[in-house]
């Protein structure tokens, strides 16, 4: 597997993607340039860093992200801090959907309340361990894991304070939960731009060069679409104005996340399928966004049957 550099994750003080809806889905966007699965953690890992910039302290920060960018957010709190046979704090748990783990230097473990406290573990990825891998192809392979800790020992440095902040739903950009779907599209549109500037559009006119134009004006039609919707949010945010989502926005909403997800897909799919090239580096590609293409596409959060209910009509309009 190709090395990459660890996703990006948003701080105070820090590029413009934590206050803005349209930034955070150019960066997942150019982050699948290079690798979906890697957009794929980008993704994941936005709303916690923008969660803790916006509520945590300096000194939280400072210790969370202090030196490197590799810390994949805090987990649900599941884990049991306890006190050992020496009196030193020993961490056991079993937590799911430790995504991106493997790239992990630390990961930050949720605990049931120690003291009526909310308490949240920074262990060493390498003292825990996985026992379910979620073994697969493509982004299944390097996004998920189940992991397991049995009797880490753990220093009370290691141990934070999670109680004075928040645990209801973040200010700004994140007023509404499902605004946390909002950059999922950027993984698909972006891989389909990735395969628009590895293949081109060919020397003469034929099949694949209006395979190729198709894609691409599908791709850049939904982008634009779903990006003059988030910056209108953007805009509402910054004036302090955006709020929960009442039922009819909550569902046009979803169902334009919905498309510009889907039109992504299958835009890159007829470009994966389309091509016949038998450079043997672009073949690889190829059959990587093929496997890629049928991990995502089953995502629940994205699937067209969930987000409208039978009978409904579709509201009509725009979001404002």
């Amino acid at each position: 597997m190709k090395q990459l550099s660890p996703p990006l994750l948003w701080l105070r003080n820090g590029p413009e993607e934590v206050q803005s809806l349209v930034a955070g889905l150019d960066l997942v966007r150019t982050a699948a340039h290079e690798d979906a699965s890697h957009a794929w953690l980008c993704m994941i890992a936005n709303g916690t860093a923008h969660y803790l910039s916006t509520y945590a302290p300096t000194e939280l920060l400072s210790r969370l992200y202090a030196t490197r960018n590799e810390l994949y957010g805090v987990v649900a709190p599941v884990g049991r801090l306890r006190t050992g046979t020496d009196g030193g704090l020993v961490l056991d748990g079993c937590w799911r959907f430790g995504s991106g783990s493997h790239r992990a230097a630390i990961m930050a473990m949720g605990c049931a309340p120690v003291a009526g406290r909310r308490t949240t573990v920074l262990v060493n990825r390498l003292l825990l361990e996985v026992t379910h891998p979620w073994e697969g192809p493509g982004l299944l392979a390097t996004a998920s894991h189940t992991l397991r800790a049995n009797g880490v020992r753990v220093s009370p440095a290691e141990v934070v304070d999670m109680t004075d902040i928040p645990a209801g739903r973040p200010i700004g950009i994140y007023a509404d939960p499902d605004l946390f779907l909002a950059n999922m599209p950027g993984v698909t549109l972006g891989l389909t731009e990735r395969l628009l500037a590895l293949l081109g559009p060919g020397p003469a006119p034929g099949v694949w060069q209006a395979t190729y134009a198709e894609a691409a004006a599908r791709n850049t039609l939904a982008r634009r679409g779903l990006a003059a919707m988030l910056h209108s949010f953007d805009t509402a945010a910054r004036a302090g104005k955006l709020t929960l989502f009442s039922p009819a926005l909550r569902q046009e909403f979803l169902l334009m996340l919905s498309a510009a997800f889907h039109i992504g897909l299958d835009a890159a799919l007829a470009l994966a399928q389309g091509c016949d090239s038998t450079d043997p580096e672009i073949r690889q590609e190829l059959e990587q966004a093929r496997v890629d293409i049928a991990t995502m596409r089953p995502h629940g959060a994205m699937r067209p049957s969930r987000l409208v209910n039978p009978g409904a009509s579709a509201p009509a309009g725009r979001p404002r």
